[in-house]
């Protein structure tokens, strides 16, 4: 996945579905261990244009939202799009209390998504880069 959009092998692709299969059927409430999705637009449903998920295996004791759209098609609210829809799930249907999320000081546009998202950059990894969070109160609150 986070290759895309670079073109793998037949037998790579099998391999990653088999591990999205097989990780999506560990997935439980308050235990995702992993959820991978394509994103398609409406326009073309045969055209993967990026992926977005929760990964519940990334950083012990969280689970973290993710994102990738190819550049493409950047700066039309897919990512946004995708980022509340995975918290309205993580929340409603698989009755998280947290979810968190990250990316690179560098990176405004993945920063933006997750302030549009109703998350809040609250701490720094070592590194520098930036940590946000959001409650399940916050978010069901924010969405009326």
């Amino acid at each position: 996945m986070w290759e895309y959009p670079r073109e793998i092998t037949v037998d790579k692709a099998y391999e990653a579905l088999r591990y999205m299969e097989t990780t999506h059927n560990k997935n439980r409430q308050k235990a995702i261990c992993h959820l991978c999705l394509g994103v398609f637009q409406k326009e073309e449903p045969n055209v993967i244009i990026g992926w977005c998920g929760l990964d519940g295996e990334a950083e012990k004791g969280k689970t973290v939202i993710f994102y990738i759209i190819d550049e493409k098609y950047r700066n039309r609210g897919y990512a946004t799009q995708c980022a509340i829809e995975l918290l309205r799930y993580a929340f409603e249907d698989m009755k998280y209390d947290m979810i968190y999320g990250g990316c690179a000081r560098s990176n405004l546009e993945s920063y933006k998504v997750m302030q549009k998202a109703g998350m809040i950059q609250n701490d720094f990894y070592e590194n520098g880069d930036y940590i946000f969070s959001i409650n399940r109160d916050k978010f069901l609150n924010s969405r009326g």
